[in-house]
């Protein structure tokens, strides 16, 4: 996309609006554009990091308020990490971190997590020991940084030790089964105990009192249902969800994708 459309792009959206862009796509002052004009319109700008942007450069960019999402596969120097949020922190930008290796190769990082704002980790490509999570669940519990953990797999009472303060935990009903209400909702209990948030991703129906106790529970409810039928009890409930919103942090891009 030319730069020209991508602008005229951003003034069709509305005020409030998330916009998610690669940071490759444009030279630094094509950027530098697009950010201005976001600001002007009051659209968030999620940039996505390649790796190709040095912190001088971001910390131009700055100038304009952005969220910023790297990784470990666009970078892993823990030292060139901590200038991005020397950069970005001052000026209120956020840098979140994906990690989709493992864990244990990454011990700078783990030992400097308030480094970042928010940390991702997803079981969709493989899965992810619960003893590690539960001791990085621990750790970030005791800091300013957020966990976010996408569970990919079938439920597991032991869930319950990532859900700590600061960690959102975001299981798919595509994963439940008939016999899962019980579990969810104890799961649910100690999360919120343990000062921690569920979200469940609503990917197929479920029934119409089981949502309604899950959210009264203090699950953050998210629909991606087909249309619902407007005389249907469950058409309200998906209205006041979709209304509700979702902190920043406590996502991966997009609220309604498990990633």
């Amino acid at each position: 996309m030319t730069l020209e459309k991508l602008e005229r792009q951003l003034q069709s959206l509305e005020k409030g609006s998330r916009f998610i862009l690669r940071d490759d796509l444009y030279d630094l002052t094509g950027l530098e554009q697009i950010l201005e004009k976001a600001t002007a319109r009051k659209v968030k700008i999620a940039l996505l990091d390649s790796g190709k942007l040095a912190p001088a450069d971001l910390e131009r960019l700055a100038d304009f308020p952005f969220s910023f999402y790297t990784s470990d596969v666009a970078r892993t120097d823990f030292q060139v990490l901590s200038q991005l949020a020397l950069a970005l922190r001052p000026k209120g930008c956020r840098l979140g971190y994906f990690i989709q290796g493992q864990l244990q190769n990454l011990p700078d990082f783990l030992a400097n997590l308030e480094v970042f704002d928010s940390i991702f980790i997803s079981s969709r490509d493989q899965s992810r020991p619960l003893d590690q999570l539960g001791w990085l669940a621990e750790e970030i519990s005791r800091s300013h940084t957020t966990l976010v953990y996408y569970h990919h797999q079938s439920l597991e009472e032991n869930l319950a030790s990532i859900g700590l303060k600061n960690c959102w935990v975001h299981l798919s009903s595509r994963n439940f089964n008939e016999d899962s209400e019980i579990m969810i909702l104890d799961l649910l209990k100690n999360i919120r105990k343990n000062k921690g948030r569920l979200v469940v991703h609503v990917d197929r129906s479920l029934p119409y009192p089981f949502l309604k106790e899950l959210g009264e529970a203090g699950a953050f409810l998210v629909f991606n249902l087909p249309p619902v039928e407007p005389a249907s009890r469950i058409f309200q409930l998906v209205n006041t969800w979709q209304k509700k919103k979702l902190p920043e942090t406590a996502f991966y891009l997009y609220k309604e994708i498990m990633a």
